[in-house]
């Protein structure tokens, strides 16, 4: 059976076109809570480690990963993984979000789904069924 962050890793990829051309992708983790933390060091395999980026209100240091405030994403980012559900508060720059991006969540982050399609992200969403 595929667990989460292997199908979050999966989605990566297929919405990528493949491994080899996911290596030099800027690569942003929303929460960086245990799951987010154990999706980046699994992304190691696949993403250059520079490329893979933060957003966390608690925590805003890594040895490893670069921390960056969600807003500072929005431009360069190619690939937004939700690891939590974020209010419409976080979207307020939203029309500054790279229009190329490929953001995967779970599908039951509603309020998150909500605001992307209203944005006119609805065919940038990759949704995870856990």
């Amino acid at each position: 059976m595929i667990n989460k962050k292997e199908k979050y890793i999966k989605a990566i990829i297929e919405a990528k076109w493949g491994e080899k051309n996911v290596y030099w992708i800027p690569t942003d983790i929303i929460w960086f809570d245990e799951f987010g933390q154990s999706l980046a060091l699994a992304l190691e395999d696949y993403i250059w480690i520079k490329e893979i980026c933060f957003f966390d209100e608690k925590i805003k240091k890594s040895d490893k990963y670069h921390y960056l405030d969600f807003n500072n994403m929005f431009e360069k980012t190619e690939i937004m993984i939700f690891t939590k559900e974020l209010t419409s508060y976080y979207f307020k720059e939203i029309k500054n979000l790279n229009p190329n991006v490929s953001i995967i969540l779970d599908s039951s982050f509603k309020n998150t789904i909500e605001i992307l399609n209203s944005n006119g992200f609805q065919k940038n969403i990759i949704l995870i069924d856990n």
